[in-house]
C-alpha cells in the first residue's frame, strides 16, 4: 500500500463507506472499505481539502472484545399504533463469519471511538447492525488519493 497511518482514525470520515470485507486474523479485526474520506488533518493528506480513496484497509489490533448486535425495530400503522416489535439480537460468536459475509456490500452509517471502544453503525438493505470492538489501536492503509466528488 502507498500510504499508512497509525491511530489517526479521527482524521478520516467513514460515513457512507462501503464494506468490501470483514475478517479476523489473530488478534486483529480487518475491514476492507470502499470510498473513505481522508480529512485535511490526516498526516498523509498534502491538500487542504477532503480527499477520498476507493479502497482502504482499516485494522483494529489487540482486539480484546467484540460484539455484534442486529438492531431491533418497530412497525407502526398509519395511525401511529404499534403493530410489531422486534428486539435487539446479540449475534453468537460462532455466527460471526456468516455475519461478516452478510455485511459485504453494506455501508457504514457512523464510526465512533471513545478510548479503546470502537462503535460501527452499519446499514444493510433491510436491517442495521451495531458492531462494538474493544481494541488497543488502529491503522489505515491505502494506495492512492482521489478527488472527492461533490455530494459524496
Amino acid at each position: 500500500m502507498g500510504y499508512h497511518t497509525v491511530d489517526e482514525l479521527e482524521h478520516f470520515s467513514f460515513k457512507g463507506a462501503d464494506i468490501l470485507e470483514i475478517r479476523e486474523y489473530r488478534e486483529q479485526l480487518i475491514f476492507e472499505l470502499g470510498y473513505v474520506t481522508i480529512l485535511p488533518e490526516n498526516s498523509c493528506n498534502r491538500d487542504v481539502r477532503d480527499m477520498g480513496t476507493n479502497q482502504l484497509t482499516l485494522k483494529l489490533f489487540q482486539v480484546k472484545d467484540l460484539e455484534i448486535v442486529l438492531e431491533g425495530y418497530r412497525i407502526f400503522d398509519a395511525d401511529g399504533n404499534l403493530k410489531e416489535k422486534y428486539e435487539d439480537e446479540i449475534i453468537d460468536k460462532k455466527d460471526f463469519p456468516a455475519t461478516y459475509e452478510a455485511l459485504k456490500g453494506s455501508g457504514i452509517y457512523e464510526l465512533t471511538k471513545e478510548g479503546e471502544v470502537y462503535k460501527f453503525y452499519l446499514d444493510t438493505e433491510e436491517r442495521t447492525y451495531l458492531l462494538t470492538v474493544t481494541a488497543e489501536g488502529n491503522s489505515q492503509e491505502w494506495e492512492r488519493f482521489m478527488n472527492k466528488q461533490p455530494g459524496y
